[in-house]
């Protein structure tokens, strides 16, 4: 089957239904939230009757925070509705009641609905999205909802919700354009999700970001909890340790790879005991917790499928979505923990518009016995080519590059040229990573 034959979705219907909304509706940010109150209003307001809400804003590490909230709440037996975007592989990911994608036939409904009353508003995709999540979270019962944010906060379609507690996770350097050009500025974005008097936790900042996000909570009376502060997390030799004052709590490491998950693991746990949940932060709640959660397309090892079917016997092929420099810094930790046992390669496929930052490349470049610049325009997104990104390449530094047409052309080069086993890294974007995931079933 060609690529450009591949639906989101199992149901043709709701790729269809996509494309319209998409056509619609820009991608354009909000430049208020009165849009997005007047959608909910002409909807009977569904927000207001979803279970207490974890709503969480950061540049990274947001969804990882959900993941292990989710996980936490299964392992004491409740249920959680959650809202993630982008999607990887089907757009019914973005909406998941009580641990399951929406069904095809649920989102159809609550797409129309939105549909009818968006009519003659301005409304933005995200929004729209939005709209459709709270109101399918308001027709089932769950405990809790877990609420990421799309970008920023303060203008995030999000952002009409009244959280039980407000969570930023680590703050860089993204989407400059829209949320400011350092830090702090915006780190002032992200805590706009902060609300009177309601708990945020913060995990580890820059100082700079770190000074936003205590004035903003200062300013609205909310009980600030930060890593290094008023909880913490420190790695142990079995895996990690999660302490306040009161409390200390020894845990097996995450079941999702890479050392910065310890501090998503700690954000979520602090946000559960700032909760009526705070009987899930236990040592056997969470143990399970840990050893249960998954997170797909973030340093995942890929086990399965025709691409690593094509490998010899020892090599290793791994994905993850970073597209920024805090997301590069994590993989390189990542390959400094892999050490030198098996060569790395990491062939990199980009949103168009990213390229022209060096940070991501600079940062991976020390690590990389070659790179691979992909040329990703199969996929359903402006991706730059090859040529853009192999430029960028060779301004960053790296001595052995190549491009490929396709992943697979990448790998068969790979396994053509060397012998002994070598660890693949594909990464770049959440785009090329769905589109493996898809080829891998």
């Amino acid at each position: 089957m060609r690529a450009e034959d591949w639906t989101y979705s199992p149901v043709p219907a709701v790729e269809t239904a996509m494309a319209d909304i998409a056509a619609r509706h820009g991608r354009w940010h909000n430049k208020s939230l009165d849009i997005v109150h007047a959608l909910l209003d002409r909807l009977g307001n569904p927000h207001h009757n979803m279970p207490p809400t974890f709503h969480v804003a950061g540049t990274n590490g947001k969804g990882s925070t959900l993941a292990f909230l989710e996980a936490a709440f299964a392992a004491g037996g409740l249920t959680t509705h959650k809202y993630t975007s982008p999607h990887l592989v089907r757009c019914e990911e973005r909406i998941n009641i009580k641990g399951r994608n929406i069904t095809p036939e649920a989102f159809l409904s609550a797409l129309q609905q939105v549909k009818n009353a968006a009519e003659g508003l301005e409304v933005s995709f995200f929004c729209f999205l939005t709209a459709m999540a709270f109101l399918s979270f308001s027709r089932t019962k769950a405990d809790a909802v877990l609420l990421e944010t799309g970008m920023g906060g303060r203008l995030d379609a999000t952002n009409a919700v009244m959280p039980a507690v407000s969570i930023i996770t680590p703050v860089s350097l993204d989407h400059m354009h829209l949320l400011g050009d350092t830090p702090a500025a915006i780190a002032r974005e992200k805590a706009g999700i902060i609300k009177k008097n309601t708990p945020i936790i913060s995990a580890a900042q820059e100082q700079d970001a770190m000074e936003s996000i205590t004035q903003a909570a200062h300013d609205l009376s909310a009980p600030l909890y930060r890593s290094g502060n008023e909880w913490h997390v420190t790695s142990t030799q079995n895996g990690f340790a999660y302490k306040t004052e009161k409390k200390h709590i020894n845990l097996p490491p995450p079941a999702l790879a890479g050392a910065h998950q310890i501090m998503n693991a700690g954000t979520a746990i602090a946000a559960l005991e700032q909760t009526k949940f705070s009987f899930l932060a236990t040592p056997e709640t969470l143990t399970k917790a840990m050893r249960s959660v998954t997170w797909p397309g973030r340093l995942q090892r890929l086990r399965t499928g025709p691409l690593v079917d094509s490998l010899p016997d020892g090599w290793e092929l791994w994905i993850d979505g970073a597209h920024n420099d805090a997301g590069a810094a994590v993989l390189a930790a990542q390959a400094r923990y892999w050490g030198k046992d098996k060569p790395l390669h990491i062939a990199i496929g980009r949103k168009a518009g990213r390229e022209e930052r060096l940070g991501f490349f600079t940062t991976l470049q020390p690590y990389a016995a070659s790179a691979i610049a992909l040329d990703s325009g199969y996929i359903n997104a402006p991706m730059a080519s090859a040529q853009d990104i192999l430029l960028q390449m060779k301004k960053a530094g790296y001595e052995k590059t190549s491009a490929a047409d396709t992943l697979k052309d990448a790998i068969d080069a790979l396994v053509f040229q060397y012998d002994a086993p070598q660890r693949i890294l594909v990464t770049g974007s959440l785009y090329l990573t769905g589109h493996i995931l898809r080829t891998h079933g």
